[in-house]
Order: C-alpha cells, then sequence, then structure tokens
C-alpha cells in the first residue's frame, strides 16, 4: 500500500488522517457503492460508529445492522446484495464490497491507524548486556533488560523493559519483545517474532521420573525454535523439549495463556486461541484451528488443517482436515447432536422413570396371576 503509507510518512502524529472512501477501496481493490467522496477518519465497530467512521460485516448474523448503523461506510462481502439493504432514504449507506472483508479492513486499519510504533533505537545504560553478547544494528534495549553471555539480538530488535535473555539465546532480526519476557538459554527465535508481555520462551519441561513414591526432575537440555513471523501472548508458556527442541512453526499465532508442553511440533501458520494447554510431544499440522480452551493431551498427532472447537479435549489422533467438537473430542457436527441431548436429559429421565414405573406395575401384576 505505497500511496497511503506516503501519506502516513507525511503526516505529524497528532493530525489525523482521513482517507476518501474511494481511496481506501482503490487500494483494497474493493467496489464502491455509494457515495465514494466521503472522507473516513477512523476505524469502529458497528454499533458506535459515526459519520466518519469505517466498520466491516463479515458474518452474516451482524447484516442486520446494516440497516441502523451510523457508520459513514461499511466493508461488505462482494457477494452481498446491497439491494437488500433497509435504509431510509434520507440515510444511505456508503459501502465497499471486497472479496475478502476481513482482511481488507484490516488493510483500511493499517492506512488510517498504523501499526504500533516503538521508540528510536538506542540502548540504554541502565540495561545488562553481557560482554560476549553481540547486539545488531538499530536495536531499541530499553533499561533493566538483561542479555546473558554468547546470545545474539538481530538488526532492528525491539527489547522492552524487563526481558531478560538468558545465555547464549538467539533473536534473528525484527523481533518485538514486550515488557517482561523471558527467554531462557539457548532458545532461537526467527525473524519478525512478537512476544507478548509477560511470556517465558524455553522454561523447564514437566518432566520427572517417579521412584519408590519420589518425583525426581529430568534434565531439560533441549531448547525452543520459533519460526519466522511467529507471535505469542501475554503470559503464554513454551516448554524446551528434554533433549532436542520444542518448535513452532514459522506463521503460528499463539494467544494468551497458552502452555505449549516440552517436545511439542507446532506447525505452520497455526491458530492457538487463548487458554489451549498441549501436552508434550504432540504434534500438529499447518493451518490448524484450537479454539479457546481446547486441551490437547501427551503424544497426539493433529493432522492438517483441522479446527477444534472451544473446549474440545483432544485425546487421540486426529486426520487432517476435520471439525471436531466435546470432550473426547468427536466430529463437529456429531458434537452438536451431543450436546443438544445433555439439555433434554432431565425430561428423559423424567420419562424413563415413568416407564420403570410402569413396567415395575405389570410385573407385580404378572406375579399376582
Amino acid at each position: 500500500m505505497p500511496e497511503i503509507a506516503s501519506a502516513l510518512s507525511k503526516t505529524a502524529p497528532d493530525v489525523p488522517v482521513t482517507f476518501t472512501v474511494n481511496e481506501l477501496a482503490a487500494q483494497v481493490g474493493g467496489t464502491v457503492i455509494g457515495d465514494g467522496n466521503r472522507r473516513i477518519k477512523r476505524c469502529c465497530g458497528l454499533e458506535s460508529a459515526g459519520p466518519e467512521d469505517i466498520s466491516f460485516v463479515s458474518n452474516i448474523k451482524y447484516i442486520g445492522q446494516l440497516n441502523t448503523t451510523a457508520a459513514g461506510c461499511v466493508v461488505v462481502d462482494a457477494k452481498l446484495n446491497h439491494q437488500s439493504i433497509k435504509r431510509p432514504s434520507d440515510s444511505p449507506l456508503t459501502i465497499i464490497q471486497a472479496a475478502d472483508p476481513y482482511f481488507a479492513f484490516r488493510q483500511i486499519m493499517v492506512a488510517i491507524h498504523g501499526m504500533r510504533s516503538h521508540p528510536k533505537p538506542m540502548v540504554s545504560p541502565l540495561c545488562d548486556i553481557a560482554p560476549s553478547a553481540r547486539i545488531g544494528a538499530d536495536c531499541y534495549i530499553a533499561p533493566f533488560v538483561t542479555i546473558g553471555e554468547n546470545c545474539r539480538i538481530g538488526d532492528r530488535c525491539v527489547l522492552y523493559s524487563g526481558v531478560q535473555i538468558m545465555a547464549g539465546a538467539e533473536l534473528e532480526s525484527d523481533c518485538i519483545l514486550y515488557p517482561n519476557v523471558v527467554v531462557y538459554d539457548c532458545c532461537r527465535l526467527g525473524k519478525r517474532v512478537i512476544i507478548q508481555s509477560g511470556a517465558a520462551i524455553g522454561c523447564d519441561g514437566y518432566g520427572f521420573a517417579t521412584h519408590q513414591g519420589v518425583h525426581h526432575k529430568i534434565p531439560q537440555v533441549g531448547n525452543v525454535v520459533l519460526g519466522d513471523d511467529v507471535e505469542v501472548g501475554a503470559n503464554t508458556v513454551i516448554e524446551r523439549a528434554a533433549m532436542e527442541s520444542t518448535l513452532v512453526g514459522e506463521g503460528t499465532k499463539i494467544g494468551n495463556n497458552v502452555v505449549v508442553g516440552h517436545n511439542c511440533q507446532i506447525g505452520r501458520h497455526n491458530l492457538l486461541v487463548s487458554q489451549v494447554g498441549i501436552a508434550g510431544s504432540s504434534t500438529t499440522g499447518d493451518y490448524v484451528v484450537l479454539a479457546g480452551q481446547v486441551g490437547v493431551a501427551g503424544h497426539i498427532r493433529i493432522g492438517d488443517r483441522v479446527r477444534a472447537a472451544a473446549q474440545s479435549g483432544i485425546t487421540s489422533d486426529i486426520e487432517p482436515g476435520r471439525d471436531i467438537g466435546g470432550t473426547p473430542a468427536m466430529d463437529f457436527k456429531l458434537a452438536k447432536r451431543v450436546y443438544l441431548q445433555i439439555f433434554q436429559l432431565p425430561e428423559i429421565a423424567k420419562r424413563l422413570r415413568a416407564v420403570e414405573a410402569k413396567l415395575a406395575n405389570l410385573v407385580h401384576k404378572t406375579e399376582e396371576h
């Protein structure tokens, strides 16, 4: 988006950047229906948007809100019949039709609001950097950052206060580590990795050998390797492998409060939503989606493009391409039927007791004769 990027670079931060609907549509390859000269100042939700705001609809269940929103413009699916929008004649709605409305709106958000900015490069005199550590060009290293012996920090990395990089760890270029992140010894982060506050990369795996009633710690001598463009949420833990590497593939996005156990192999471009827990030595394929609070037992293999609904409990291997839900996890359509039956259990139990009473009465009469 060179034209918009150029406009942003020439505008002072305190001066709002506005674009016409036509300009935004051109940048995302969309089609304008309505007033393309309307100026847009910010992105906003449908319910709170005003005449200078732009919003979006990608889920059909929110289509009805197009009839009432006060937004100046809304990004919608190119397949939507705009004539189905029932607006008062004195309150027409300008829309941008796009093949992928969610992604188009993301591009518009970047254009209008930009990405989070970071401080200019500097190395604070209040940080603690070991003499053998190597620091790349144009890094920002905040006060109270600790970087251990033999670490390597790539160019343009951003390390906020309280970050600790332990001995032998390596970060490739353009990584961003927010306050109080800990990267344990010998772990490796690829390019453009983002780690949110409080995450721990490479802490010891949960490995103990029980002998005569006593739990003995197993040394965890492996590490963690994160691929390029991985993002890790706040307070998430990725355990180091016992002997080799816990791997997270490129492009994978991990939410807040997730635990990835030791020796796990997480594929490329996965989405692991908040509070997912994956026990040790489990493997996911590429483009796997695990919704909130999904639990995965140890030594499980999950195939490419599997999608697991929230709170699924995965206790056995899952073939590629399946949509699953429930505990234990089953086909998603079957899971919906099973859980619908749960709501009928009180009535079923009542009817069963009535049948049992009638049957007992019949047996009693039969025995009398």
